[in-house]
């Protein structure tokens, strides 16, 4: 498993933490007038959601966890199918180079721009786009060389989804 990976797997079950538990805490606060409010706690969740989404997205990318649709794959013959997947990865390339090229444009734009209720630079939630971005590339890039050098582009099999 790539040192990335390690990584970004205990950030993303810490960020999944913190967003239960304040969750949790607003939901008490709620029930218990007698608690403070937690007033921000709708916008965390969401910028933690995001933030999850945007790096669990390369983490499932590197441990081959997105879906595929093979059907029509499935009856190329194998050359066919690596220029397929080929094609298909550098659709990826693109795409990852999109995000990081406007999520770079997101952050500078909104540099002084601050959120409702907890008022931090929208740029500190607007930086995980081009992150996933680069995510994005940096694995399938790894894709596309194991494909060119004749080795298939799944990960190895002993990085399973633990």
């Amino acid at each position: 498993m790539s040192p990335i990976i390690k990584i970004l797997k205990p950030i993303i079950v810490t960020l999944f933490l913190a967003m239960t538990l304040i969750t949790f805490g607003a939901t008490l606060a709620r029930l218990f007038p007698a608690m403070p409010s937690f007033y921000w706690a709708g916008e965390v969740t969401r910028y933690l959601n995001f933030w999850i989404t945007c790096l669990g997205i390369g983490v499932a990318l590197h441990m081959g966890s997105h879906f595929s649709v093979t059907v029509v794959l499935d009856f190329m013959p194998l050359p066919l199918q690596r220029t397929a997947k080929i094609v298909s990865h550098v659709g990826v390339l693109i795409l990852a180079g999109i995000l990081i090229y406007y999520g770079i444009q997101m952050v500078t734009w909104n540099l002084d721009q601050l959120s409702a209720a907890m008022e931090v630079p929208m740029s500190y939630v607007y930086i995980a786009i081009p992150i996933c971005g680069a995510l994005m590339f940096s694995q399938t890039a790894i894709f596309i060389v194991r494909l060119l050098v004749g080795k298939d582009d799944t990960p190895a099999s002993d990085e399973g989804l633990s």
